[in-house]
């Protein structure tokens, strides 16, 4: 039996999760919708997958679950119709961009008995695996320190920069980091907003110049109960992607990337578990992020694979945000 996925909206990231989706066995892309009509016709040919008219005909049509990759400020709305029909969703990150919201879609999913999934592919790199066995195994001791970094240089979409559309740097690429700092550490006791602007106020987007409000560069700090120090910073104003993470212990270093180019290491004062003391510096394969997060949805709807509570993980990355914003305009 195959697991029908429906998905609305096919700009960059909704053609990347088509291709996800075919590379997957057991799952059939049942249907397509997006507003730009011309955009989901050329799609639908492209692909040879039907398109609807409208979401609500994709949500009422035979399909197992929505996969949902429209604009952040959108996501609310399309969840909850589905979660109300019956299905299963997916949610590129974030899930929404207002933590009120959040707390609805998951009264509901659990009213209906559904499984909401959102898109926080980074923890899927085996770096970021790694990182995760490596804190719970103690190899580099108790932690005390860490830096998440995340930079790109945004403006392929006009409303990723515009406030009022839920753009900006602190939705658009903080979150992933945030993700994987309260995934690893839990709840922070202390959150500071260090810095946010809008250093880029003009922008050429689609050959035009727009003018944006929208933060793109931000820092924020947090400190867990246990006294721990966590520094994050995004922005949409790296010219080329970038992305490192470290976290310091008192037995050595964690350092790991999504990027390629970057080994990761991890460093130990004195040798635990497989790790000799020094530098280990480590290779590790590639891995196709959406691919292997999209599948780990498919085992979760099929029930092969027991989901995370992700909707309670982003209301708690929200919940962080909405602090940051409070001192932001406090």
């Amino acid at each position: 039996m195959k697991v029908k996925i429906g998905i609305v909206g096919l700009g960059r990231m909704g053609e990347r999760h088509i291709n996800a989706y075919s590379a997957i066995e057991g799952v059939e892309i049942a249907g397509l919708y997006d507003a730009d009509k011309a955009l989901m016709e050329q799609v639908s040919r492209q692909y040879r997958i039907p398109c609807f008219n409208s979401l609500e005909h994709l949500i009422e049509s035979d399909i197992d679950a929505l996969n949902v990759c429209i604009p952040t400020y959108l996501h609310h709305e399309a969840i909850l119709k589905a979660l109300q029909s019956g299905k299963h969703v997916f949610c590129e990150k974030p899930l929404t961009h207002k933590l009120e919201y959040a707390q609805e879609i998951k009264r509901v999913a659990e009213e209906y008995g559904k499984i909401v999934m959102v898109g926080y592919l980074n923890r899927f790199h085996p770096a970021f695996e790694l990182l995760k066995e490596v804190l719970d195994k103690g190899i580099i001791g108790i932690p005390y320190y860490a830096l998440f970094r995340i930079g790109g240089r945004g403006g392929h979409r006009a409303w990723k920069h515009r406030a009022d559309k839920g753009g900006g740097a602190i939705l658009d690429m903080l979150t992933h980091m945030l993700d994987l700092a309260l995934f690893y550490f839990g709840e922070p006791a202390e959150v500071t907003s260090l810095f946010s602007d809008t250093v880029l106020k003009e922008r050429f987007i689609d050959g035009e110049k727009v003018q944006v409000d929208a933060e793109d560069c931000v820092f924020v700090r947090m400190r867990t109960k246990e006294g721990m120090q966590i520094f994050l910073q995004a922005d949409l104003i790296t010219p080329s992607f970038m992305n490192t993470v470290e976290v310091h212990g008192d037995n050595g270093s964690f350092f790991g990337s999504l990027m390629p180019l970057f080994p990761t290491i991890i460093y130990c004062k004195e040798p635990r578990d497989i790790y000799a003391q020094g530098e280990n510096v480590l290779n590790l394969q590639a891995a196709n992020l959406i691919e292997k997060e999209l599948r780990y949805f498919v085992d979760c709807v099929t029930g092969s694979d027991s989901p995370r509570d992700m909707v309670e993980d982003s209301m708690q990355v929200l919940k962080v945000i909405e602090e940051v914003r409070r001192q932001q305009n406090g």
